[in-house]
């Protein structure tokens, strides 16, 4: 089969779905991929823009990929995220021989927050989504999702984008009584990603204690309304005990030297990818009573909204190398069982040729 892999953006695209798309080939298939402006010359490109839909831009998009496709002799379609989405359901009605399926990658901050401007916006998602049921195979990545959407007898759940485990990480390295336990975020520096609930967090525990340190990866973004304010941000920078790196493109050796992921996000994701890799490297997890997030903490950490912020942090405090010790254990093997790109990428490819 002649497969088009299709996402909104190029970094997207080589962090999570290359490696699909080289188990794809593995299986036989012919992969292509398309975003917009990618740096290769042999990824197609298509103009869209993640943050802003015009008719005019979805009808150009749409055109581009139809041309993509018939030029090509595309049998499948597989986009993922809402842009892509909605050119794949609109390029259907010109290229109706062609199998596509639409993965949801999280419903975003539109269906998290009551304004009535974000009830207005997930309304219309939702009612796309249903209507786009009738033409595409709908994905989402975990069963909040598809329910929200009431999407339940129409749609598939596929627990994430899957991770690979080629590589062996080494155990876990404990802390000895003078080393700190060191906490880990990543994500951009975002209210809705949860940035100023992990420095809350942070504050509470070392104002009773010395033994940790906070690691935070992840982007400032100034021009969005959401980003984190000056005064948080001089804390960071100028706390003694945080290691601020900003952006960092391979986190093997952050992770690798970590213990607790700090994950409060309030943004409606499918499954976090961060949770994902932190379950592989084997941290303890502590996130939000979230969709996409709950699936990932069984005995392996804690839930913040669930158990209050009280009870989070306490559990943080008390926890010692025993407790470290076992959290990674079966953090290492619920990811292998449920999120590894050993267990997800059979899904996708299932769902794709319309195995039944």
């Amino acid at each position: 089969m002649r497969i088009l892999i299709v996402e909104n953006g190029y970094r997207d695209l080589i962090l999570s779905r290359i490696n699909l798309g080289k188990y794809l080939e593995s299986r036989g298939h012919q992969v292509y991929y398309a975003c917009p402006n990618p740096k290769e010359s042999h990824y197609f490109h298509i103009p869209m823009n993640r943050n802003e839909l015009s008719i005019l831009q979805i009808f150009k998009s749409t055109i581009k990929l139809s041309q993509i496709e018939k030029s090509n002799s595309i049998d499948i379609v597989l986009s993922f995220r809402l842009v892509p989405n909605i050119l794949n359901y609109f390029s259907s009605f010109s290229n109706s021989n062609i199998r596509r399926t639409s993965v949801i990658t999280g419903l975003g901050i539109a269906f998290t927050l009551q304004n009535l401007k974000y009830k207005i916006i997930s309304l219309g998602i939702k009612w796309f989504y249903m209507l786009s049921a009738y033409r595409l195979s709908i994905v989402t990545q975990n069963p909040d999702d598809l329910s929200s959407l009431n999407l339940s007898l129409k749609g598939s759940v596929v627990l994430g984008s899957g991770v690979s485990n080629k590589l062996k990480h080494p155990p876990k390295p404990m802390c000895n009584e003078v080393e700190p336990i060191n906490l880990l975020y990543v994500g951009r520096l975002l209210q809705s990603k949860g940035i100023v609930e992990a420095i809350n967090i942070f504050k509470k525990i070392s104002k009773d204690s010395s033994g940790f340190s906070l690691n935070i990866v992840g982007d400032v973004d100034k021009e969005n309304p959401d980003s984190i304010n000056e005064c948080d941000l001089n804390y960071i920078r100028e706390n003694p005990s945080i290691n601020y790196f900003g952006f960092v493109d391979d986190l093997h050796q952050i992770y690798s030297k970590s213990h607790i992921l700090l994950f409060p996000s309030k943004y409606r994701e499918g499954v976090p990818r961060v949770i994902i890799e932190a379950l592989s490297y084997g941290l303890t997890i502590v996130t939000n009573y979230m969709p996409g997030c709950k699936e990932c903490v069984t005995k392996n950490g804690i839930l913040i909204q669930k158990n209050g912020m009280e009870d989070v942090t306490n559990y943080i405090k008390s926890i010692d190398q025993k407790t470290l010790k076992s959290n990674s254990e079966i953090s290492k093997k619920l990811y292998e069982a449920k999120f590894s790109s050993e267990v997800i990428y059979p899904q996708y490819e299932k769902i794709i040729l319309n195995y039944k």
